[in-house]
C-alpha cells in the first residue's frame, strides 16, 4: 500500500516545481538597446530568441543567439537602417538566462526619388490622380513597410474603382548603402475599367419594385464598390432581413459584371420583454412587439408597453415607407400615457400623425400632428384639455464610441402649438431646446456640459395641460432633486409647473480604471414663470461602470441652500449623446 504522507509529499514537490518552473520563465529577459523605439520593436519580433523562456534547453539558446545578427540585419533594413552593428552578450545563471543586444543604427537611408506611372484607363481617373500626388513625398526615412503600403493603397483603389484586371509592371525598391539614398519606382498598369452588369435579386418576401428601392446598384454604371456597400448597408438597417449575400462576377468573361443578391428574411414577428430600474420613476417593467412587414410593400408596426409607479406608457404605430425607405416614413400611431409624479397627476390619450426625415449623420427630421386628450391635477385644481398640435422635431447627435465616447454632441429641438377652436381648448406655442457637448481633457478626463431651454407662450396657463408645462428636478434636470420636483408654485406651496425651462450643467468625468470611473458635478437652473425666477443648484459626485452595453451610472446629488429638499441618489444607463 502506498503512504498517503509520501503521496501528499509527492504533490507538493510536483506543486513546488511547477511554481518554480513558472517563476523561472519569467525571469527570462531579452535586452534590446536601439535609440530608435520601433527600430528596437521590430528586433523583438523578429528574434527567435526573445519568445523562449527560462525552460529552454542551453543548447537551443546558445544557437539562436548565435543566428541572432541574422535577424537582426533585416529588422534594422527594413526601417532603413543598412549600417547597423551590434554588440551582444549572453550568461546564464543557475536559474535562467539573460541576452543582451546593443546595437548601433548607424545612419538611416532616405528617400530621394519616388517615380509613380499609372498607365491604362486609370491614367486620368481624378482619383489616382490624387493618390499619385499624395505618394510623390521624397526625403523620408525609409521604412519597406511604407514601401509595402504604398503598393497596397494602388492596388487596393483599383478595386475599389473597377479596375479588376490591373497589375503592376514594374516595382523597385533601389537602395544605394553607400549614399545612404533609395529610390522607389512603381509602374501600374490598370487596364480598362469594368460596369456594373445584370442586378438580379433574390427573395420572396416583398415585391420587386420596393426592393429596388434600397439597392445603390446601377447596371451599366462603372464597377465601384461604394455602391455595393451602400446596398448592404441600406438592406441591413431595413431590418427586413436576417442575412444578406452580394455577389459580383468579377470573373464573367468581360467587362460587365453581373451582381447576384440573395435575401434570407428575419422572422415576421419579434417580440421583447425587460425589467428595469430609474430613480426618477422607479421599477420598470416593458414589453415590446413588431411585425417587421404586414405586407410585401413593407410595412411595419410596433408596439410598447411600459409601466412604472410614476410613468406608463402604452403605444401602437403603424409605418410606411415611402420613395426612399432608407430615409423616409409616415406613420399612424395611438398611445395612452399615465404620469403621477409628486408635482402633477396625468392621464393622456392621443392619435398622431407623423413624417419622418432620418438620413444618416445629419439632421433627422419629424413633423407631427397630435390629437390628445389629458385629463390632470396639478396642486389643488383638476382640470382637462383637447388639443390638436403640429409641430416638429430636429436632432443631431454625434460620438466618436457608440459604446464608451469620449468626444461628441447631441442637439434637438422640439417645437409645436395650437390656436383655440373646437377641437382645441387652449392657444399655445412652445419650443425646447436640449442639448449635450462632450470633449476629452487631460489625464483620462471628460467635460460634459448639458443644457435644456424652453418657453411657451400661452393664454390662460391655467388650461396649458400638465404635461406641456415645464418642471425640473431629475438624473437628467438637476440633480439632489427628486424627478419634476422643482417648478413655480400656487400659493399653498403646489408646484404647478411653468412656462419657462433654464438648466445648465457641467461634469468632470474621469476613468480611474480600465472599465471604471468618477465624475464630479454642478447642476444649476428651474422651471419658472415671468413673476417667479428661483435658480436651484444641486451638486454631486458620481460612479460610473462603462460596461459592454453601455456606461452605468450613480449619481449621489445635494440640493444647495433648500431644507426642502434632501440628499438624492440618481441612477441611469445609457449613453447621453
Amino acid at each position: 500500500m502506498i503512504n498517503k504522507r509520501f503521496i501528499r509529499t509527492a504533490q507538493f514537490v510536483l506543486i513546488a516545481n511547477i511554481l518554480f518552473l513558472t517563476a523561472s520563465a519569467a525571469l527570462a529577459e531579452v535586452s534590446v538597446a536601439v535609440p530608435d523605439s520601433a527600430a528596437k520593436d521590430n528586433v523583438l519580433a523578429h528574434l527567435s530568441l526573445a519568445k523562449e523562456d527560462c525552460a529552454a534547453p542551453e543548447w537551443k539558446i546558445r544557437s539562436l543567439f548565435a543566428k541572432a545578427d541574422e535577424e537582426i540585419d533585416p529588422a534594422m533594413r527594413a526601417l532603413g537602417y543598412y549600417h547597423a552593428t551590434v554588440k551582444k552578450s549572453l550568461d546564464f545563471t543557475r536559474d535562467c538566462w539573460l541576452a543582451d543586444f546593443n546595437i548601433d543604427p548607424g545612419p538611416r537611408v532616405t528617400v530621394s526619388d519616388v517615380t509613380v506611372v499609372i498607365n491604362g484607363e486609370a491614367h486620368d481617373d481624378k482619383e489616382f490622380i490624387k493618390l499619385r500626388e499624395d505618394l510623390l513625398k521624397t526625403g523620408q526615412p525609409l521604412n519597406h513597410g511604407q514601401y509595402e503600403k504604398m503598393k497596397s493603397r494602388i492596388e487596393a483603389l483599383a478595386l475599389e474603382k473597377g479596375y479588376l484586371k490591373s497589375d503592376f509592371t514594374e516595382k523597385k525598391l533601389l537602395v544605394d548603402p553607400k549614399t545612404n539614398t533609395a529610390r522607389i519606382r512603381l509602374v501600374f498598369d490598370s487596364g480598362s475599367r469594368f460596369y456594373f452588369g445584370d442586378v438580379e435579386v433574390f427573395q420572396e418576401i416583398l415585391n420587386p419594385d420596393f426592393i429596388k428601392k434600397f439597392i445603390s446598384i446601377k447596371s451599366g454604371e462603372f464597377y465601384d464598390t461604394e455602391p455595393l456597400v451602400k446596398t448592404y448597408n441600406n438592406l441591413s438597417k431595413s431590418n427586413y432581413f436576417d442575412q444578406i449575400d452580394i455577389r459580383p462576377d468579377t470573373e464573367s468573361g468581360n467587362r460587365r459584371v453581373p451582381v447576384a443578391i440573395t435575401l434570407t428574411p428575419k422572422s415576421r414577428h419579434h417580440y421583447s420583454f425587460g425589467l428595469g430600474f430609474d430613480t426618477d420613476i422607479g421599477p420598470l417593467v416593458s414589453a415590446s412587439y413588431t411585425n417587421r412587414r404586414l405586407n410585401r410593400r413593407g410595412h411595419f408596426l410596433n408596439a410598447n408597453l411600459d409601466l412604472s409607479p410614476v410613468l406608463s406608457t402604452a403605444d401602437v404605430e403603424y409605418t410606411v415607407p415611402l420613395d426612399d425607405p432608407t430615409v423616409d416614413f409616415f406613420s399612424l400611431g395611438a398611445g395612452f400615457k399615465n404620469t403621477d409624479t409628486d408635482s402633477f397627476k396625468a392621464k393622456t390619450a392621443k392619435v398622431s400623425a407623423r413624417l419622418r426625415h432620418e438620413p444618416e449623420g445629419g439632421w433627422k427630421r419629424t413633423l407631427f400632428l397630435d390629437f390628445s386628450y389629458e385629463e390632470f391635477t396639478t396642486g389643488t385644481v383638476t382640470d382637462s384639455a383637447l388639443l390638436l398640435v403640429p409641430g416638429g422635431n430636429w436632432r443631431i447627435s454625434f460620438a466618436d464610441d457608440p459604446l464608451r465616447p469620449t468626444r461628441g454632441y447631441r442637439m434637438e429641438f422640439n417645437t409645436g402649438g395650437s390656436i383655440e377652436n373646437p377641437i382645441s381648448d387652449v392657444s399655445f406655442i412652445q419650443g425646447l431646446f436640449s442639448g449635450v457637448w462632450m470633449h476629452p481633457v487631460p489625464w483620462s478626463g471628460r467635460f460634459i456640459a448639458r443644457t435644456d431651454l424652453g418657453a411657451t407662450a400661452v393664454d390662460p396657463f391655467e388650461k396649458l395641460p400638465a404635461t406641456y408645462r415645464f418642471y425640473a428636478g431629475g438624473m437628467n434636470s438637476i440633480r439632489g432633486y427628486a424627478y419634476k420636483e422643482l417648478g413655480p408654485k400656487d400659493k399653498l406651496g403646489n408646484v404647478v409647473g411653468g412656462k419657462y425651462l433654464g438648466v445648465v450643467s457641467a461634469e468632470y468625468e474621469k476613468t480611474v480604471l480600465n472599465d471604471w470611473g468618477v465624475a464630479a458635478f454642478i447642476d444649476a437652473g428651474n422651471a419658472f414663470n415671468d413673476d417667479s425666477i428661483m435658480v436651484k443648484t444641486g451638486v454631486g459626485l458620481g460612479l460610473r461602470w462603462y460596461s459592454p452595453i453601455g456606461p452605468i451610472r450613480i449619481d449621489f446629488g445635494v440640493p444647495l441652500s433648500d431644507a426642502d429638499s434632501s440628499f438624492q441618489i440618481h441612477f441611469a444607463a445609457g449613453s447621453r449623446l
